[in-house]
C-alpha cells in the first residue's frame, strides 16, 4: 500500500502567485527507457510542470516558502528562463519600431518570448 501524500504550496512572490506540487518518485524502467526519479517539488504553470528540487523529508511550510522564493529569484527573475532561451530572437524592426512593423505585431512578438509565469 502506498503511503505517499502529495503536498501543495501556493506562494505569492514579487507580486505573483506560484503553485508548487510534490510528486512521488518512481524507480527506473529500462523497458520504457526511463531513469529513476526521486520524490520532488514541481512548479506548475500553464498545464505543465517544471522540477524545482528533490523533496527531502517533511519540511515545514515556512522553510519551503523561503526555499521556493530563493529558487524563483535565481531561476525565474534573475536568470533568463530555459523557455525564453529556446525562442528565436525578436526581429530587429520589432524592437526599433520601424515603419514596416505595426505596434500590435511588435507587442505580440515581445509577448511570445516571455516565460509562461511572467
Amino acid at each position: 500500500m502506498n503511503t505517499y501524500q502529495t503536498q501543495q504550496l501556493h506562494l505569492l512572490h514579487r507580486g505573483r502567485s506560484f503553485h508548487f506540487v510534490s510528486y512521488e518518485g518512481h524507480p527506473a524502467d529500462p523497458k520504457l527507457e526511463q531513469s529513476d526519479m526521486p520524490p520532488a517539488w514541481f512548479l506548475m504553470y500553464g498545464g505543465k510542470r517544471r522540477m524545482v528540487f528533490p523533496q527531502v523529508g517533511d519540511t515545514a511550510p515556512a522553510v519551503l516558502a523561503r526555499q521556493f522564493g530563493e529558487w524563483l529569484d535565481a531561476q525565474v527573475f534573475d536568470a533568463p528562463s530555459a523557455l525564453q532561451s529556446q525562442q528565436p530572437p525578436l526581429p530587429a524592426e520589432a524592437n526599433t519600431g520601424s515603419p514596416g512593423v505595426s505596434r500590435a505585431s511588435a507587442k505580440a512578438a515581445r509577448r511570445a518570448v516571455r516565460a509562461p509565469w511572467t
